[in-house]
């Protein structure tokens, strides 16, 4: 009879107890607390060298100054860089990741004309070129068994090439050529300021993260993915160009693709509002587009270089200068041509004392 209590016992501790479940813990993203505006800026070749240095941070110069150059083709343009160490927001990994759709760098002259308004463009490769050089020589072993050259052919140079793609991180300074919209090229000594234009898709989430294995950012790469499969369908088109030696840039979207992407991403977000999951918990998504635009930051032009030919700032001052020296001295001039005797009140008149007897 004991045994038989005993036994019901077990049966029971058995039964009461469960196969513990494999618990997920949610990975949520991290992501910068807010986007500092402030901190997206242009600057110069030698603000840029000093930011990659080991130096550390050094503050930017209060007035920079850039020149205006001519490429081959005669197209005048500004060469600076793109920085936004600390603003929150990794812009070419955002372009690429497709949360970026619209992007532009504007430039106004001192009358608050646009000069220059144009995408940002980032090197999505680097190419690494290889020549090696092939020799063909024909050798014939005569009778005293030692080989002879006859003929030997001119070397061959062969080129290999290898596109490796950059990765950019919030510390990288971004190389852009501004190009001057035709008749709008400013003076040396004038003003110009240039900010950056973002439109930033950035979707509220509150996903129900054991509904995508514990993936937080699971909802948020479907939401995204038909922009970032195009994005990297183009990065690959980009990469094969580069190795066939060909000059290209990364495509941006046109304004078509940026409304049917925009589109594609809300009716997502609606068919998966209200999911539940093993939890009964559910997931909550609200699209929200932001227009977000940078500080301006004022640059100096230092010289127009055109033909070879550098006009500078205080070659301007000089000729100014010589102007106007040179009216004064035709004024003096025309003061010296005329007679004191034509015009006795003349201020150049002197004066004489005629004594009488």
């Amino acid at each position: 009879m004991n045994r038989l209590y005993l036994i019901s016992f077990l049966l029971l501790l058995t039964f009461g107890c469960e196969t513990p479940q494999q618990v997920i813990t949610p990975t949520f993203p991290t992501h910068t607390e807010q986007i500092n505006l402030n901190r997206i800026r242009m600057i110069t070749k030698s603000e840029a060298v000093h930011s990659e240095s080991k130096e550390g941070k050094k503050p930017l110069t209060q007035e920079p100054g850039v020149s205006v150059e001519y490429s081959e083709n005669k197209i005048p343009f500004i060469q600076l860089d793109l920085f936004f160490e600390d603003a929150g927001i990794s812009i070419i990994e955002e372009i690429i990741a497709g949360t970026i759709l619209d992007h532009h760098i504007i430039v106004l002259n001192q009358k608050g004309e646009i000069i220059a308004k144009q995408p940002v463009n980032f090197q999505a490769y680097e190419i690494l070129e290889t020549k090696t050089e092939v020799m063909r020589n024909k050798v014939i072993v005569g009778e005293s068994k030692k080989p002879v050259k006859v003929n030997s052919t001119t070397p061959e140079t062969k080129i290999s090439r290898e596109a490796i793609e950059r990765q950019y991180t919030d510390r990288d300074s971004v190389p852009q050529v501004l190009e001057i919209q035709e008749g709008k090229v400013p003076n040396p000594g004038e003003y110009i300021s240039i900010y950056l234009e973002l439109t930033f898709v950035n979707p509220h989430l509150e996903p129900n993260c054991e509904s995508y294995s514990g993936n937080c950012n699971g909802p948020k790469d479907y939401f995204f993915e038909d922009v970032t499969r195009r994005n990297r369908r183009e990065l690959d088109i980009l990469r094969n160009r580069y190795v066939d030696g060909e000059v290209a840039q990364f495509p941006n979207l046109t304004k078509e693709e940026q409304t049917n992407f925009k589109t594609n991403i809300k009716t997502k977000m609606e068919s998966t509002n209200g999911t539940y999951g093993p939890k009964h918990g559910f997931t909550k998504f609200m699209f929200r587009e932001w227009n977000l635009v940078s500080s301006p930051r004022y640059f100096r032009i230092l010289s127009v270089v055109k033909n070879g030919k550098q006009s500078l700032q205080e070659e301007r001052s000089d000729e100014k200068k010589l102007t106007d020296e040179s009216g004064e001295n035709s004024k003096g001039d025309q003061n010296d041509n005329h007679s004191i005797f034509d015009s006795p009140t003349h201020t150049k008149h002197k004066k004489r004392t005629i004594p009488t007897p």
